[in-house]
């Protein structure tokens, strides 16, 4: 989603018109559910998906009507994915889609939520995109309000009634990956973070290496007045992952020990066995147990022989994905 609604928000700084369709409902053995979304640009070529096939063709081919038309700013149809309809079209599925087109304008209030959104994404904020479509001799959208708020599921929800329609979807953020550290691995490290599906947070007390010209991916450059204390005004979950990758051994025990003090579900840590040792020697001196250094993964990184800048983000980044998804375990 991040990256779908990071694309949303390039067509609105070109100025470009487009349609945004989302499926509502959904029944029977379908290829996308309810939350599937895809933008129809006027050229006819999309990004995202709600199915491909023929549930997407459809979708493309009322969406360009609805954007040359100008007659009303959305449309609802629905598609009947058949069995019969199905095997033409070389797709194994039956039941049906209900999907929802909005014509977006780039000065439009749904273009205006979307940015907004983004910015809430980047910073880690889950929010609710409500959206009300009044019924009449045309469908029209008449309000995009954004809520601050936790909804139970991340299904979008759709209500009908003989005047109005309500789409309420979900927008939840990537789990955030904070890089203690703005040098040359931080900065491949966020990258590939970033093309995998990380919300990245760089973070380092140097403002001429921790800024955006040299992490323009990421979702967040923050500069640190000390790396002390560098985590309290941190939003750090469960499910969040702390690496740490600065500049010298004093600057790595002062993070590790800052986020040992956090829930952070994955923290792992640059640098050879015995600058490791070193520093989880003088952890336990100062109080922490042998549990609490056991959450340090040190060296980081798969062992893939990695040498340059890149293949260690590369390493970093494959270890990431194997505890993220439970492999590593």
């Amino acid at each position: 989603m991040k990256k779908f609604v990071r694309s949303v928000c390039d067509l609105v700084e070109a100025k470009e018109t487009f349609v945004m369709v989302s499926v509502v409902e959904s029944s029977g053995s379908t290829p996308r559910s309810s939350g599937a979304k895809m933008v129809v640009r006027g050229d006819g070529s999309i990004f995202g998906t709600v199915g491909g096939g023929l549930a997407e063709a459809h979708a493309c081919r009322d969406s360009l009507k609805l954007m040359e038309s100008g007659d009303g700013t959305a449309q609802v149809s629905y598609v009947d994915m058949t069995q019969e309809l199905a095997a033409e079209s070389d797709m194994i599925c039956g039941g049906g889609l209900t999907v929802l087109m909005e014509v977006v304008e780039p000065d439009g209030p749904c273009a205006a939520a979307y940015v907004d959104l983004d910015g809430l994404l980047r910073k880690g904020t889950r929010a609710a995109l409500c959206t009300r479509f009044e019924k009449s001799d045309q469908l029209r959208a008449v309000s995009h309000e954004i809520r601050i708020e936790f909804m139970q599921g991340e299904t979008p929800t759709f209500e009908k009634t003989e005047t109005e329609l309500k789409l309420v979807e979900p927008f939840i953020p990537a789990p955030s990956l904070y890089i203690f550290g703005a040098g040359h691995v931080s900065q491949f490290t966020a990258r590939v973070a970033a093309m995998i599906g990380f919300r990245t947070v760089v973070l380092d007390d140097r403002a001429d290496f921790a800024n955006a010209e040299r992490f323009p991916e990421a979702d967040e450059v923050v500069v640190l007045s000390s790396f002390k204390g560098c985590c309290e005004a941190l939003d750090v979950r469960k499910d969040s992952f702390v690496i740490i990758v600065t500049r010298g051994h004093l600057h790595d025990k002062t993070v590790l020990a800052e986020a040992l003090g956090t829930v952070a579900g994955y923290i792992g840590m640059i640098g050879s066995r015995r600058k490791r040792d070193s520093i989880y020697a003088v952890l336990l001196e100062e109080g922490f147990s042998q549990k609490d250094i056991d959450r340090c993964s040190c060296p980081i990184g798969l062992p893939i022989g990695a040498q340059t800048p890149e293949e260690i983000a590369v390493s970093i980044c494959a270890e990431l994905i194997q505890v993220r998804s439970g492999e590593g375990t």
